[in-house]
């Protein structure tokens, strides 16, 4: 909010506390706030299952419905981290220009560090070993797996990787990591200390849990409900984490400054608008 406002955008924020900034129209009235908007930022964290945001400067819960979208210009361009298929029908039945943040590739690449970052400190946090000599699998190579293997790897990990992407083995190769398949994933599962998951599908499963150590430690980057079989963890006594939104989390004036340079260049760029 700050550098967008010090780059002369009019901001109207949805907040109950005052905000200090230039430019800045304070409300908890989402009528007020969203009303001849242009372009409406929702968070990165997105909407849970029944469509509503997580609170952060106001104490009254906000749904994405209907009524809320009945409320915003025809031409606005809404930007969301990402919509889940109840939000985007919602979206596509009102006729809203959208934009999911988290799927745009530079949005991903530049988020990937502070991921892996704050990925790599949950793991020195929850266990009494060094990474060095440990040995990590990540599930998925994409902008975050590979961004965090290759980092552990340069830690000293002994560090394993599985993913169905070929050119993503070919670049694991080149950097030094072990590749599997999920075929053969499982017979190294009883050997690992730290398992991090990229992949937004099950894929630590109730099968695969049973083989761990009860020492081990998963740690799920991917979008809730995530990829790890949460329950059989519990009953087996594994350490399993939910970790999603992390560079928001560790890093907010990173994450900040990521968004603020590239909303701009969306604004810009869409049609819609009169610049």
């Amino acid at each position: 909010m700050e550098i967008l406002a010090e780059r002369g955008f009019k901001l109207s924020v949805l907040s109950d506390r005052p905000l200090k900034g230039p430019g800045l129209f304070i409300s908890s009235n989402i009528e007020q706030v969203v009303r001849n908007a242009d372009v409406v930022i929702a968070p990165m964290s997105s909407t849970d299952e029944e469509g509503y945001l997580k609170n952060t400067f106001v104490e009254e819960r906000i749904q994405l419905n209907s009524g809320f979208f009945n409320l915003l210009n025809k031409n606005v361009l809404f930007l969301i981290g990402f919509a889940n298929p109840l939000l985007k029908k919602i979206l596509e039945d009102n006729g809203i220009n959208y934009i999911e943040l988290s799927r745009l590739d530079d949005l991903a690449i530049l988020n990937a560090i502070p991921t892996a970052e704050a990925a790599i400190k949950i793991a020195i946090e929850e266990t009494d070993i060094t990474l060095a000599s440990s040995n990590i699998l990540v599930y998925g190579l994409g902008k975050v797996g590979l961004s965090l293997a290759w980092r552990l790897k340069a830690l000293g990990a002994n560090t394993f990787a599985v993913t169905r992407d070929g050119a993503a083995i070919a670049r694991g190769k080149d950097l030094g990591i072990e590749m599997l398949t999920y075929d053969s994933v499982k017979t190294y599962l009883p050997d690992m200390d730290i398992i991090f998951n990229t992949v937004p599908a099950l894929v630590i499963d109730k099968e695969s849990i049973a083989l761990l150590k009860e020492a081990a430690l998963i740690i799920d980057l991917a979008s809730s409900p995530g990829g790890t079989d949460f329950s059989a963890a519990r009953e087996r006594g594994i350490k399993a984490i939910l970790a999603p939104g992390l560079p928001g989390k560790t890093a907010p004036v990173t994450a900040g400054k990521i968004l603020a340079d590239l909303i701009p260049d969306l604004i810009n760029s869409y049609s819609g608008l009169n610049h």
